[in-house]
């Protein structure tokens, strides 16, 4: 089987291994499934001379590693950042509309009760946060 790309697919695909493998390389969960993706990763980008992208990576003789330009790690640096604070607020306000929910319901309410009255919290902790951010949090 044969693939044609184009230079822009090329480096399109560049960025979506970057942003696949970013989060593989935070876990220990599949040393095995890491290790391939770092492969086809250096394997890809040991082309981009054929796509006429040798200037978006670069080979470090020393490591005998393909490495991201400094162009192209800040393009997908920006997309990872974005999705980091998206993150970390749907995470917090979900987090703590949960414990709130845990306080206030009671066994007999419905999941269908239970899931409204999450949503509500979170929506209110969603508020709070788009308009005062962390400043008026204090943590013991």
């Amino acid at each position: 089987m044969r693939i044609d790309l184009s230079r822009e697919q090329y480096l399109t695909l560049v960025k979506l291994l970057q942003l696949g493998n970013w989060p593989l390389g935070l876990t220990e969960a599949n040393q095995e499934l890491v290790s391939k993706a770092e492969d086809l990763e250096q394997y890809i980008f040991s082309l981009s001379r054929d796509f006429e992208a040798g200037e978006g990576i670069y080979y470090d003789e020393e490591e005998e590693y393909y490495y991201l330009s400094e162009d192209l790690r800040d393009t997908v640096e920006v997309i990872i950042d974005e999705y980091e604070e998206n993150v970390f607020w749907d995470q917090l306000t979900h987090k703590l509309a949960t414990i709130e929910l845990k306080r206030e319901v009671t066994i007999e309410a419905s999941i269908e009760q239970k899931i409204n009255r999450l949503f509500q919290l979170k929506a209110r902790y969603e508020k709070y946060f788009l308009e005062n951010g962390l400043d008026k949090i204090d943590i013991l």
